[in-house]
This record gives C-alpha cells, structure tokens and sequence, in this order.
C-alpha cells in the first residue's frame, strides 16, 4: 500500500489508463473467440435471425456444400450502400457455416480485373456491372455447389431483395441438399405455364415452384393421373369431362394430395381473350360435382367484396375528372385475415387477390373444413357479372352493405371423402376400361385414408402483376414481391407433400408498416365524402331533369323558366354551394385529424419518452439517497 501512495497519483492514472486498454484488448479478443455466434436481433420480425425452417435444412444436409462468395473490394469502397450489404451478405452465410457442423464451407473472393478469380465468377455465370462509364467490372454474386457438382447461383445481390435473403440463400442450400425433386402434375385451365401474352413463358409463380419441385403438366382431358404425380395441382377447371372428373375424384381418394384454384371470375382469362380477339368467356370456373360430394360449399355466380382490405384506385369521375375510389372486388388481405395456426398461413404477411369467391362447409358433411384466408368483417357477397364486363369501382361501394361477417376464401379440407360417382366409372369410361386388357385400380367409394387438400377460391392470386413489380437492374428485369401470394402456394404445396422445413422462412422480411390509424382516418372521410358526393350527382340529375322539361322560345334558342323554376334554379345553386363546402370541410377535418394524430406522436418520442427517462432517474436517484440517508442514521 506505501508503495502504491509513493507512485503519485498522476503515475497511478496512467497505470489505470493501460491497463484498462489491455482489458479492453483482452474483453474484445475474448469476445471474439467465444461469443461470435450469440447475436442480439430486436427486430420484431426477427429479420436478422435464423429461422428453425433454416436450421432443419443445415442439420439435414448430409454431403459437402461449398458456398463461393465473389464480392469485389471496389464496389463496397465505391457504393457506402453496398458496402453495408456486402458485410451483411457475408455475416449471413458465416453463421450458415457456423451452424452446419462443417457441411457448409465459405469461401470468399475479391475478383479483381483480370484475375484467376474474376475468370471463376464468369464461368459460374456471375455477372458484372459497372458503377460508372469506363469503371471496372465488379462483381457480388455467390456461387454453391455440391460434391456431386450441382450447381446453384446468384448473379447479383440485389439491395431490393434484402428482406428475402435469408430464403434466397437456403433455397440454394435446400436444393443442393435435395437434388431429386417430387412431381407436381399441373392440369391448368389457364395458360400459366406457357402464356402467350408472355411470350409463352410460364407465370412467375410457375417458375418458383420449379426450384423446388418437378412441374410437369398433363391434360385438360386426361381419364388417369400418372402414378408418379405426388401432388396434384388444379387451377380454373372449366367444362372438365366427367371422365377426367372421376379420374380426380379416384386420384385423391387414393391418398393423392391436391391443391384447387376455382374462381367466379378470372380476370386473367378476360384479359387474354380481350388481347387475342376472343368473345368474352364465362369467367368462372368450378368444380361443382366433386366439391357437393366433398362437402364443399361454393358459387361460381358471387364474389367477395371486403371493405377493410380494398384497393385504392383511380377512375374517371363526373366531368371526366379523375376520383379515387376503394375497389372493393381488389382485396390485399394482412395477417389479420390468415389462420396463425396452420403452418401454412402462420408467417404470410400480405396476399392479393382479384374477385375471389367463398368457401364454406356443406350443412351435415362429415369433414374438417379449416379457413385459410378469410376476409375481414365488413364484406359481402357481390354478383360475379358486376365485374365481368365493364367493372365500376365507385358504384360497386357506393351499393356495398357489409355482410357483418367474415366469409372464406382459401381453406383447408380434411377427412375420409366419399366419391362424386357412387355407381363407378362413368359409361364412355367403363366402355374404354371393359376393352382395355390393362389392369386397372379397383373403384373406391370412399377414402383410403384422411385426405387434406387445399382449396383456394381466386386464381387471379397466381397471375405476376397481383404479387409483383419489374425493376431495371444494370439491364436486368428484376421481380420484387409485393405481396406473399408465391410464398403462400409454396407454402402450400410444401405442406401438401409433407415438408415443412422451409415454410417459416419464406415470408421472412416482408415488413409492410402501414399506419393503421391515419388509413382508418381516410376511409372514415372517404365514406362521408363519397354520400355527399353521391347527394350532389343526385341533384345534378333532378336539375337536368327540369332543364330537359323546358320550353324553348321559337326561333330565339334561349330557355324561357318561369318563376319558379327559377327558384329552384336558385335554390340548387344554394345547395351546390353548401355541398362543396360540406366536401371542403371533411377534407379539412381529415387533413386536421391526421396532423393532430401527427403532433401527437412526435410529442410523445421526442419529448414525453425522454422526459419518463428522466423521471424514472431522477426517482431511482431520490431512492437511492434516500436510503442512503436511512442507513446513515441508523448507524
């Protein structure tokens, strides 16, 4: 201690300040070495942290995956932006390594112009930009493969697709791991796997169920499934032959899987018989015979209009000026409208869907009907011909009376099913089979075993522009998801053929925050506006009336009103004055009620937050000295 004293208290800080370096070094080295993997995400939707769907698919990969990261130093030197990308990119599949148990091995490249390495990026197909004219190429793209020499690959990391690089990265580690891929058999009414209108190529969502399953598409009017079809997937059945009907019906009474997309009206089939020229089809499609003896309820004659989850739109208005109006037959539906206990639904974050039908449980089936996808309480049932033709997304809500009750639009059926053909075979089908030597499956009543389908009431859910937007990319068209629509029939399907690995990951970090409050604000003004604005079209019309009932004087070409009419004239000018300014005040009261809501929360982060801080310290302070004081006077 007297040697200590004897140091000074100058030479005392200095010691103190060295050695907390050398603690400080020693904490960070330490830190480095054993805390490396412990992470702390406050996220609400955990976007920075695994998800089990991930780790299942670590923990069953059995062979050798080498990831190759090919991210050039000068594109993070020279884009901040993606600098911070670039790190997270790696963070992420580090702790893929770390948590493989040595499968997975990182390696990471800085292909610089002319390198061995940049020729490796360009032989794995990776493709580079350039930031500026007369830059260099950089690259950031990853490239994994497996000891068998399969190949998965990103050419680009995009910044927009941030949110979904968790699921881009364990897709690629899923197929690796899972080369042979099961065989969905797609018997499509539409041509969404090779649409004239794009160029015969296949919807997008067609092109992501490929990543993971086989799709292999069989007729329109076949009389049996192929054996090897794991799961069957229907979309828009319309005039299907009872032959084809019964091979269905026998298919998933035999254990066969299936998901059903009907719908009271497609507008993609209106769309492509308007651009090819066609007359306009029934739009509708059903199953209606399998689904009575199935237990299912559903109209191809009536949509479902939801005024909570309508989009907002743009039509022409009285004196060709432009309204915005709430579509109630265009619905993007939240979490709110999806069942958070099946595994299917329980982590999609928004779908959109076009004049989607209703789905519901026949009165004394025996089956376990599960809702999906429901719409909200304020909806109802509206005639599919309303929006066949020539649709009107301000009449369609200015005739909207809410059903006081939610209706279903996807829902899972569950149970032993009875066939649609109790007697058997359809007659041209029993004369084919009694000439046919061939051995065929024995007639089933009912099923096998527990059946689950999946049933969806809309197909306009599967088309590309209901869940996705096109970006230029360095000359690149690039699909952002706006909605959860692919993820949900990948979902779908996933469970349908008994995997659930990579459900919960793949509506990871769609974070839509929209501000409940002000759009309930608007909806409020917009209800209010759009009677009185439907008030002024009425007296519009009445006054045309009268003008219309006018004399004329002969030969003069001027109106001749009496009187009376021309109070009344008076008096309609006197109302259109009080209805606009009627118009005028809900507007302002909107604007009024939104900036208050507005100061409210800034009043409440910047200063009332800090100022319960601050009294939160200053009481705990108060207490600590006080009781401070209690002790020193009870010594």
């Amino acid at each position: 201690m007297e040697r200590i004293k004897s140091l000074g208290q100058s030479k005392i800080a200095v010691i103190a300040g060295v050695m907390a370096v050398i603690l400080f070094v020693c904490i960070n080295v330490l830190s480095e070495a054993t805390l490396r993997s412990v992470r702390l995400d406050l996220t609400e939707n955990k976007l920075f942290t695994l998800s089990q769907g991930t780790r299942e698919v670590l923990a069953a990969i059995d062979e050798p995956i080498t990831l190759r990261l090919y991210a050039s130093r000068s594109l993070a030197e020279g884009a901040p932006a993606y600098g911070d990308f670039i790190g997270r990119v790696r963070e992420l599949l580090q702790q893929y390594a770390d948590l493989s148990g040595g499968m997975v091995r990182l390696q990471v490249y800085n292909p610089e112009p002319y390198s061995v390495q940049e020729d490796e990026a360009v032989a794995y197909g990776l493709q580079g930009v350039q930031l500026d004219q007369g830059g260099e190429t950089v690259y950031f793209g990853l490239a994994a493969t497996n000891s068998t020499d399969d190949q998965e690959v990103i050419p680009f990391f995009d910044t927009q697709r941030e949110r979904y690089l968790e699921y881009d990265l364990t897709r690629m580690l899923f197929n690796l791991a899972h080369p042979k891929k099961k065989v969905v058999g797609l018997m499509a009414f539409l041509p969404i796997d090779t649409d004239p209108l794009k160029e015969y190529k296949p919807w997008a969502v067609v092109e992501q169920l490929e990543q993971f399953v086989t799709v292999r598409a069989i007729g329109r009017s076949v009389k049996h499934i192929p054996e090897d079809i794991d799961l069957l997937m229907i979309v828009h059945p319309t005039g299907v032959e009872d032959a084809t009907l019964y091979a269905i019906d026998q298919f998933i009474l035999r254990g066969g899987r299936a998901m059903i997309f009907v719908d009271p009206h497609s507008e993609a089939e209106a769309e492509m018989s308007a651009a090819m020229r066609r007359p306009p089809a029934d739009t509708g499609s059903d199953l209606g015979k399998l689904f009575a003896a199935w237990g299912i309820e559903y109209s191809p004659q009536t949509f479902i209009g939801d005024r909570e989850a309508a989009t907002r739109v743009q039509v022409p208005g009285a004196g060709g000026r432009p309204v915005v109006t709430d579509y109630v037959s265009w619905i993007g539906l939240g979490r709110q409208n999806f069942n958070a206990d099946d595994v299917t639904t329980s982590e999609i974050a928004r779908v959109f869907m076009a004049a989607a039908g209703s789905l519901s449980k026949k009165e004394g089936a025996d089956i376990e009907f599960t809702p999906l996808i429901q719409t909200g309480e304020r909806s109802m049932a509206i005639e599919a011909s309303k929006v066949r033709m020539q649709p009107d997304p301000a009449q369609l809500l200015r005739d909207f009376k809410s059903a006081a009750h939610p209706f279903t639009l996807a829902a899972r059926i569950q149970g032993r099913l009875n066939t649609a053909f109790p007697e058997g075979a359809p007659k041209e089908e029993a004369a084919v089979e009694a000439s046919d030597t061939t051995p065929k499956a024995e007639h089933l009543a009912q099923s096998v075993g527990q059946v689950n389908l999946i049933v969806v009431a809309d197909t306009d859910m599967l088309a590309d522009r209901s869940w996705l937007q096109f970006q230029n990319f360095f000359g690149r068209q690039v699909a952002v998801p706006t909605a959860n629509n692919a993820a949900f029939v990948i979902n779908a399907v996933d469970n349908l053929l008994g995997s659930n690995a990579l459900i919960n990951l793949r509506s990871r970090g769609l974070s839509i925050r929209p501000f409940h409050r002000i759009e309930a604000l608007k909806r409020d003004a917009e209800q209010r506006y759009s009677k009185t604005e439907q008030e002024l079209r009425e007296k519009l019309r009445v006054t045309n009336e009268q003008m219309g009932k006018l004399g004329t004087a002969e030969g003069s070409g001027e109106a001749i009103l009496t009187d009376s009419q021309r109070e009344t004239m008076a008096k309609f000018r006197a109302d259109l004055i009080d209805i606009r300014q009627q118009l005028r005040e809900v507007q302002h009261n909107l604007r009024k009620d939104i900036e208050a809501l507005d100061t409210g929360l800034k009043v409440i982060n910047i200063w009332a937050v800090p100022a319960i801080i601050c009294l939160i310290a200053v009481a705990m302070a108060w207490a600590k000295r006080r009781k401070h004081r209690l002790r020193s006077v009870d010594g």
